[in-house]
């Protein structure tokens, strides 16, 4: 069975929005797992299948994907088979969805999880839960010879980070200078107007 409460010990989760989102995602898909508020001993309570939720129950159960598709299909029917009775149009549709015996395998519930990166629903496996998604620098360049550290940044990291398909790199240039005797008028003048050329997002000058 597994828990939501995060309280868990789950060493390969960045935090709790990570598992959350990869539940919604299996959820979304008729590949992993559907999920439900219950179950009653016979039927799962408000199943969810191939479809988005936007909230998660902490206290939920993840459903086999065949379980929940079999649970569908009965509901489905025994809907129909009670809308024909009511039409008077009753075509001997079968509404007979008892069933008996451990069905413990059948779902994971949502209370206890210890796993890491699958969840253990009795034999389906849910989404791999990425790692790494996430990559930040700051580096100190030399003075006297920026531009050879910013190409050895962008040959031996930056250009490793890009290859990816589907990364998304966003390379900003921070600088702080400080001048004890204060900078003048005219160099004041001249990076202001070159920073403008050049759109620059911030840039200012203060004491």
């Amino acid at each position: 069975m597994v828990n939501l409460s995060f309280s868990c010990y789950l060493p390969r989760l960045a935090n709790e929005n990570v598992l959350t989102e990869a539940i919604q995602t299996g959820v979304n898909s008729d590949e992993y797992f559907a999920i439900a508020s219950g179950y009653d001993g016979s039927r799962y309570i408000d199943l969810k299948f191939n479809q988005y939720i936007g909230n998660v129950e902490k206290s939920g159960y993840l459903v086999k994907v065949d379980v929940a598709k079999k649970q569908i299909a009965e509901e489905t029917m025994k809907q129909q088979a009670e809308a024909a009775k009511s039409d008077g149009t009753d075509a001997g549709i079968s509404t007979d969805i008892s069933e008996s015996g451990d069905r413990s395998g059948d779902y994971t519930q949502l209370t206890g999880l210890t796993g890491l990166e699958t969840v253990n629903n009795g034999g389906a496996t849910a989404p791999k839960i990425p790692a790494n998604t996430h990559f930040y620098m700051s580096a100190q360049l030399d003075n006297t010879r920026i531009g050879r550290d910013v190409q050895r940044l962008v040959e031996e990291v930056i250009s490793h980070i890009t290859s990816v398909d589907g990364a998304q790199v966003e390379v900003t240039l921070e600088v702080n200078a400080k001048s004890p005797d204060g900078l003048s008028q005219q160099v004041v003048r001249t990076v202001s107007e070159n920073c403008r050329t050049l759109k620059v997002q911030s840039f200012g000058f203060d004491r």
